[in-house]
């Protein structure tokens, strides 16, 4: 089927109101002013938990891109994944997308993608997610180490790294005079570590009483408060909910530490932004953790569960100063060298050029679509 020159770049992912990082990283392209650039149809498959309005969500996202796949009018189709649930809505819309013989890029953002795959898809779904991913375009990984975990899990798929984004600071900011505060962001749960967190409080306020631990994100804050007032640490303890714009920019503006204990992760947008915003880090060592942080020199890395190294950890970024400082200037430089908005969306615009077939047209290097003979896009 022919392109239309007024032809989109489809992409699908979880509604842009939704909490979560994978949401902040598309909201940060469109706001770089890539979709306006590219062309970008951006498509909610998800909105919030329930079965009835999943199913109403993803027929009508589907419909819509039926709609625009018979007129010819998709070039690309660029799907942003997690596992389980995720993964299977997304495959629809890949599968459909080569009924069509359209091109698709699938952006995988879970670190619990391997799990997902080898313990909880019986013979005929791991068919399935081979089969998907290899007949995409490319696969992207947000790490090199997540690269290459799913070369060996998906044997013959494409797969290329692209980081997520985060705007960063002009300048590296001046830390507290005496930093008390520790940030958490990020959804209240087992596998984000929140609870080993709380276990943590109590050696840390032995070292440092004043401390205070904002614990922010969506989840299961009843359980995170009942544990803190089990402990007697409930008065250091903020829970605000999930923050989102200038709120979660005064919280990391205000911070002396970000932790995010997690078990299972891809690549935070939490620990890019502290990094970006030149705070420092305490994190485990699990996804794409220790490759932003390059392996502890841009951060302190501990292994998942262990309450002990964390609370020592978290003491030190509080009260070893010339340490600390030395280890954010090497975060924030990080940041802006890899992990820059415009670093990332010149890797995109990339692989767009290299995926997209318009027959007829061509792609020029901001990836406006013109006739080969030179005429201007419709």
């Amino acid at each position: 089927m022919k392109r239309s020159l007024s032809a989109k770049v489809v992409m699908v992912g979880t509604s842009l109101e939704s909490p979560g990082g994978m949401t902040s990283v598309v909201k940060l392209y469109r706001d770089a002013g890539f979709f306006e650039t590219w062309n970008v149809c951006y498509l909610n498959s998800y909105e919030r938990p329930g079965v009835v309005l999943q199913l109403r969500v993803v027929a009508s996202a589907l419909v819509k891109f039926l709609r625009l796949l018979i007129t010819g009018k998709v070039a690309l189709l660029h799907v942003h994944s997690a596992s389980r649930g995720s993964f299977w809505r997304k495959s629809i819309f890949c599968a459909v997308a080569r009924a069509f013989r359209v091109p698709y890029i699938f952006h995988m953002h879970s670190g619990e993608f391997p799990v997902f795959v080898r313990n909880e898809c019986g013979f005929l779904a791991r068919w399935w997610v081979s089969y998907t991913l290899r007949n995409a375009c490319c696969v992207i990984a947000l790490t090199s180490s997540w690269r290459a975990e799913l070369e060996i899990l998906i044997p013959g798929s494409k797969v290329v790294v692209v980081g997520n984004p985060v705007v960063i600071s002009e300048a590296l900011s001046i830390r507290s005079e005496k930093p008390l505060n520790i940030l958490f962001l990020g959804r209240l749960r087992e596998k984000k570590g929140v609870f080993d967190l709380v276990k943590a409080i109590p050696c840390v306020l032995e070292s440092v009483p004043e401390a205070i631990f904002t614990i922010a994100g969506d989840g299961d804050l009843e359980g995170v408060a009942k544990q803190a007032q089990i402990l007697g640490v409930n008065h250091a303890v903020n829970l605000p909910g999930w923050v989102n714009g200038e709120a979660k920019d005064a919280l990391l503006a205000a911070a002396d530490v970000l932790v995010l204990p997690s078990y299972f992760e891809g690549l935070p947008i939490c620990i890019l932004e502290a990094m970006a915003a030149g705070v420092p880090v305490v994190s485990t060592a699990v996804g794409g953790i220790p490759e932003a942080l390059e392996n502890g020199t841009c951060g302190a890395l501990v292994s998942p569960g262990d309450v002990e190294a964390l609370a020592c950890e978290i003491i030190t970024c509080l009260l070893d100063r010339d340490t600390t400082e030395h280890v954010r200037k090497q975060a924030f430089l990080r940041a802006n060298n890899f992990y820059s908005v415009s670093t990332i969306m010149g890797s995109l615009g990339t692989l767009y050029r290299d995926s997209i077939v318009v027959l007829g047209a061509v792609i020029d290097d901001k990836g406006s679509m013109s006739e080969k003979n030179g005429m201007e896009k419709k």
